[in-house]
């Protein structure tokens, strides 16, 4: 028995203890099982790390009985089997398996807009071809069919899946967020039987509908804080619905993705209204390859990374954190591990090794940026808390077991074959690396080349090579015949085995690539020892690549001016921080800008190599980083940026770069660095080569934001208590008024709305209810006072003022006002009136007139305040001493006119007021205060401007920048009329004060406070209110006793032909009994002659 054996039974863990007994008691019937033991036990320490015995055990396991593999492909929108070279990645992906393998289960799934269900196989018709194409059509623009194609692959895995199996997933563009959304249903719905297929649907619904509630996490990883009650009870059905329906399915053994992206609206929609944030699939996947597009410039193509953080807490310091920013960077520097070297995701402390076979340990890794430690990456890569933990089968004594066929995953390109690895639930191994090229120049697509392979070949063979890694199997001779196989060392066929590829670590500066001249061989190789699998993979690193928005660069004319129509749509998409976070956005629209890399991307060498080659390829979101956001070509003094190389070096499919972390330190975007960087070195170039630009620009910025202040105003900082206060208010529902009402209503006040429509009315009653649950006061009502009829302003003062004793009023507001679009005709009301005249000046006179005894009533300890909504209009009125003609009549010129009267008679009105004596000799409290809003963008403004035409209203939304610059929104236009109801110094000093911008001015005409003016007003306005309430009245009474007089003529006509129904009646009953009696003289005649 050899030392490990015994290290085995003494070990605390019960699985190796269990394993040993086994190996020993098969040693007496099988020694050579024994052997195998040893000798695998011989090759690593045993360590809770290392191999096991369960894993040694499971290399003795015939081969032809280990777990089956099956592959599902998923391809991209509108991707269709050609032939040739122009199919996608996931076709030849889906070519290159091996068909002959008979543990191998393939899975080929078409895009979504690609193919649509239908009950025919041919569309002969016109009208099935049409149906067909708008099916096509719609699927593709909004992935219609997103559940038929997830529940597709689900089936697929329902019928051949059994415990122990291992999944493989490859995906393309809207195909890849389709394998990481059915991945992750995978991981909590679980997997139904084969033969109830019934159920798909109800799992599809529990698990979508908890998908759309269900909450990310924050940056700390907790999730419970943004989790509501129905995402739990949500959480709480589909756990009862897949332990009772479903059967656990293991970890998904590779995931290879090609750009994804989430263009499906259907779970989008629902979760950025809850959380803010779209949504993005996450797995559980044991090794994940994700290759992403540089130069993708499409709105709708926006990458959906692995990675998408959360914006980060905002510092209390910020500026001090910036300050002492480059310090940590220091001091991390310092420690022993390398930035660049992969950490494993794991929270285990000793995470499993593989030993390849030059005897150097290989583990799977998550890797990590230059400046982020292993446990925040981690608290990313968690796919959800514990209440959200992914199914998975029962711990058993026995694990899985099985070693993958070493033959099918050595190849000449150097992939290692030890991977029996028994992969843990909390480890991933996931890459994300950019390649050059646009949306299609990843995942393949567009025409072939005649002379040289496409540009979407680099990433095919990087993909294909990882999941040989993996432990996929292909068909050798379809790779090499696909030129995915780097064969230069050994003759294809045969199971040869290679130096594994080397590790990742930091090179030396030798490696590093620097802004200047670099030499072109990159790949320190000669060019005469460049074999053909190499100088293939050269060419196509340097290939066409495409660019959709740009005429010539791919699509027709057509698509691209369609596509460049589309950028300017304000489509959601998500923005990269300068913190290194993630933050979705609309504004500013997109406009053809460039994708946003990371700080901490991994680049493909073939982006390197084509940096060098090509002088015309200078991304500059990729050069400049997180700075060249926006930037779509770097300006040369940027070079091709500073690069050091962390993978495979030399190797043209596993080659990588990542930017130089010192060149990250002090890059100028923080603000503190960057100044002490001008002061040292001087502005940079681009900033002396766009000064004038800049200096235009902030020009302008600076003007724009001052006027902007400006019309905004000053805002009300005065607060009093309002609570139990009554406040009639008129113009209440609308504009500033309704502003005004419902800060007041905030406030505690009793609001009673005087409207022009009855409290029944539906909208009324509504907007009432709106206030008071806005407010969180119930103490709203709506009085109707038309302010066109003096009639009806009259019915309703004389109701308030009958009340024994007076009734609590402790403030008017008069907001309500009416305004003729430029060009209108003179309206007037059913009493004579003119228009503007009645409803600005007279109805305000007549009400407060009426009210008069109520407001001299009231407690001289009782702040009384009547509040009148002005405008500066008056300042460019006619005197009121000149009669306006209807020859000279104008919507301005009465609306001007209107408004000087109402400050005319607000100021005779508060010298009436002082003048009152008051029956206990005490003086009034009641002011008259003048407000003026200013010019804000209300209805009224707004049917001013669009002269009430549905052109000028087009008009007025096309150009809507201009009035949103120049006028107030009505809630800053209410903070005057605040400050006059809240402002405690206006109660005490003397009325008839003008407000304007939350402080105090002087009226600007000296005709306001000229008492013969306002004598002249008072007495016309008197007269001819009491002319139009006479003709009112004798019209009314005319009315009234024409209206009784029909009612009287109404009731005789009725009674006359009650009366002469009922004479009808009689004459027809006395004419029935008539004939009856003749039918009886008959009847008794017959009878007579009958006997006789």
């Amino acid at each position: 028995m050899s030392m490990q054996c015994i290290a085995a039974l003494l070990s605390p863990e019960p699985e190796p203890r269990e394993a040993a007994i086994r190996i020993m008691a098969g040693s007496l019937l099988n020694p050579s099982s024994a052997q195998n033991f040893r000798d695998k036990y011989d090759d690593a320490e045993y360590s809770p790390g290392a191999m096991s015995p369960v894993t040694a055990l499971s290399t003795t396991r015939d081969r032809s009985r280990g777990p089956r593999k099956l592959i599902l492909c998923f391809d991209g929108t509108g991707n269709k089997f050609h032939g040739d070279e122009s199919d996608s990645n996931i076709l030849k992906i889906f070519r290159m398996l091996d068909r002959t393998a008979g543990d191998q289960y393939h899975y080929y799934q078409p895009g979504i807009g690609t193919y649509v269900i239908s009950s025919s196989l041919d569309h002969t018709g016109v009208q099935a071809r049409i149906k067909s194409w708008y099916q096509k059509a719609k699927d593709s623009a909004v992935g219609s069919s997103f559940d038929q194609h997830v529940v597709g692959g689900y089936r697929f895995l329902m019928r051949f899946y059994n415990p122990g199996d291992e999944i493989y997933m490859f995906g393309f563009s809207r195909g890849s967020y389709i394998a990481r959304f059915l991945a992750e249903m995978l991981d909590h719905i679980g997997l139904l039987s084969h033969g109830n297929e019934e159920m798909v649907k109800f799992a599809w619904k529990a698990f979508a509908q908890w998908q759309s509630r269900r909450p990310t996490a924050n940056p700390e990883g907790d999730e419970e804080a943004e989790e509501d009650e129905k995402a739990h009870k949500m959480h709480k059905f589909m756990k009862a619905f897949r332990e009772t329906f479903s059967r656990p399915v293991g970890r998904i053994r590779f995931l290879g993705l090609f750009d994804t992206v989430n263009s499906v609206p259907r779970f989008e929609a629902a979760w950025m209204q809850r959380s803010k944030f779209p949504y993005t699939a996450r797995s559980s996947a044991n090794v994940i390859r994700h290759a992403v597009s540089i130069d993708e410039r499409r709105a709708k193509f926006r990458q959906d990374l692995m990675y998408q953080s959360y914006p980060k807490r905002i510092h209390h310091h910020p500026h001090m954190a910036q300050l002492l920013e480059p310090f940590r960077r220091s001091m991390e520097a310092m420690r022993p591990s390398s930035p660049y070297r992969p950490r494993t995701s794991s929270t285990t402390e000793k995470p499993s090794a593989v030993t390849d076979a030059a005897g150097k340990e290989r583990r799977p890794s998550i890797f990590l940026s230059p400046d982020e430690d292993v446990n925040a990456r981690q608290r990313r890569a968690s796919t959800s808390n514990p209440r959200y933990a992914p199914y998975r089968p029962r711990s058993r004594s026995r694990k899985r077991s099985g070693q993958l066929d070493a033959d099918a995953m050595s190849c000449a390109s150097g992939i290692s074959s030890n991977v029996d690895v028994d992969w843990d639930d909390d480890r991933k191994d996931i890459d994300e690396v950019w390649f050059a090229g646009g949306h299609g120049d990843i995942g393949g697509g567009w025409e072939a080349l005649d002379d040289r392979k496409s540009a979407s070949h680099v990433p095919l063979a990087w993909m294909v090579r990882e999941a040989m890694k993996a432990g996929l199997p292909f068909d050798m001779e379809k790779v090499a015949e696909m030129g995915c196989l780097n064969d230069t060392s050994t003759e294809f066929g045969k199971s040869a085995r290679r130096a594994p590829n080397p590790d990742i670590l930091v090179q030396d500066e030798t490696n590093v690539v620097q802004a200047g001249p670099v030499s072109p061989e990159i790949n320190g190789m000669e060019k005469g020892s460049v074999c053909g699998f190499h100088d293939m993979m050269h060419k196509a690193h340097t290939s066409r690549i495409h660019d959709s928005l740009e005429y010539g660069g791919g699509l027709g004319p057509v698509a691209v001016t369609a596509w460049n129509f589309m950028e300017w749509f304000p489509f959601r998409r998500m923005d990269l921080q300068p913190d290194g976070s993630w933050k979705p956005i609309r504004w500013p629209l997109p406009r053809g800008e460039v994708r946003d890399i990371p700080a901490d991307a991994r680049v493909h060498g073939s982006v390197i190599r084509r940096l060098n080659d090509d002088e015309k390829y200078r991304p500059g979101n990729l050069i400049i980083g997180g700075g060249g956001r926006g930037v779509r070509r770097a300006p040369p003094c940027y070079g091709i940026g500073d690069w050091i190389c962390v993978a495979e070096h030399g190797d043209p499919i596993g080659e990588v770069w990542v930017r130089k972390q010192q060149a990250q330190g002090m890059n100028g975007h923080m603000p503190i660095p960057f100044i002490f960087h001008v002061i040292e070195h001087g502005p940079p170039d681009w900033l002396r080569d766009n000064r004038w630009i800049i200096f235009y620009t902030s020009l302008a910025v600076t003007v724009l934001y001052t006027l902007k202040r400006w019309t905004t105003g000053r805002s009300n900082t005065s607060e009093r208590p309002l609570h139990g206060k009554v406040v009639l208010f008129t113009g209440g529902t609308s504009g500033v008024g309704a502003q005004a009402a419902q800060e007041l209503a905030a406030r505690g006040a009793q609001l009673i709305l005087l409207t022009h429509t009855p409290p029944s009315d539906p909208f009324l009653v509504e907007y009432i209810q709106d206030v008071r649950d806005k407010t969180g006061n119930n103490l709203v009502y709506a009085e109707q006072v038309d302010l066109s009829s003096l009639h009806s302003i009259r019915k309703f003062a004389t109701k308030w003022i009958d009340n024994a004793p007076p009734r609590r009023l402790d403030m008017i507001v008069l907001c309500a006002a009416t305004l003729t679009p430029p060009g209108g005709k003179r309206k007037e009301t059913e009493e004579g009136l003119e228009e503007t005249w009645m409803v600005n000046f007279l109805a305000n006179f007549h009400l407060l007139g009426i009210l008069s005894p109520a407001i001299k009533a009231q407690p001289f300890d009782r702040d009384v305040r009547i509040i009148m909504a002005t405008c500066s209009s008056y300042i460019g009125s006619t005197s009121l001493k000149e009669a306006i003609k209807d020859n000279n009549w104008s919507p301005g010129t009465a609306y001007a006119r209107s408004k000087l009267a109402l400050n005319v008679f607000g100021q005779a009105f508060q010298k009436h007021l002082d003048a009152y004596k008051r029956p206990d000799e005490l003086p009034m409290n009641a002011r008259v205060i003048f407000v003026d809003p200013g010019f804000s963008r209300t209805p009224g403004t707004r049917r001013w401007l669009t002269r009430g035409s549905l052109s000028g209203l087009a008009l007025y939304l096309a150009a809507y920048a201009v009035p949103w610059f120049l006028l107030k929104s009505p809630f800053q236009a209410a903070q005057s009329i605040l400050y006059a109801a809240m402002e405690l110094d206006l109660g005490r000093g003397a009325g008839g004060k003008l407000i304007k911008e939350c402080m105090e001015v002087d009226f600007a005409r000296a005709e306001i406070n000229d008492d013969e003016v306002a004598k002249k007003l008072w007495e016309e306005s008197d007269a001819l209110i009491e002319r139009v309430e006479k003709a009112q009245a004798k019209k009314r009474a005319t009315q009234r006793a024409e209206q009784d007089r029909s009612e009287k003529e109404q009731g005789e006509m009725k009674r006359a032909e009650e009366v002469e129904g009922l004479v009808n009646a009689i004459k027809k009953g006395t004419e029935r009994q008539k004939q009856d009696k003749s039918k009886g003289a008959k009847s008794k005649g017959k009878g007579y002659k009958n006997s006789s």
